[in-house]
């Protein structure tokens, strides 16, 4: 299981939690709502990105799709931005881990 403090498991998948609930305000971003916490995330279009991409993936996959859409950054950047935005996600129950044994998430 990941710990969010010391960094990604390696391998580890990951996927957005089925009950949040996506509201696209615009072109430039969007609300992401937790009705079990009622907590809300204000996303730019960087974390919007993250987010549709992130459905049982590795933060290596994610990584990698941020660096072919955003070309102009610097892929440590780029590892160590998604990690932090994922990790923020993973602690408030945004995001889960996925168990590699039977697909389901561990919380």
């Amino acid at each position: 299981m990941t710990d969010v403090e010391s960094g990604p498991e390696s391998g580890a998948l990951y996927a957005r939690n089925p009950d949040i609930v996506l509201r696209e305000e615009d072109e430039d971003g969007a609300l992401l709502f937790n009705p079990d916490t009622n907590d809300v995330r204000i996303l730019n279009t960087t974390g919007l990105f993250i987010w549709r991409a992130a459905s049982g993936v590795t933060l290596d996959a994610l990584v990698e799709s941020v660096s072919g859409a955003f070309d102009d950054v610097p892929a440590d950047r780029v590892r160590a931005d998604v990690w932090s935005f994922m990790s923020g996600l993973l602690s408030d129950g945004f995001l889960g881990e996925l168990d590699a044994s039977g697909g389901g998430a561990r919380a």
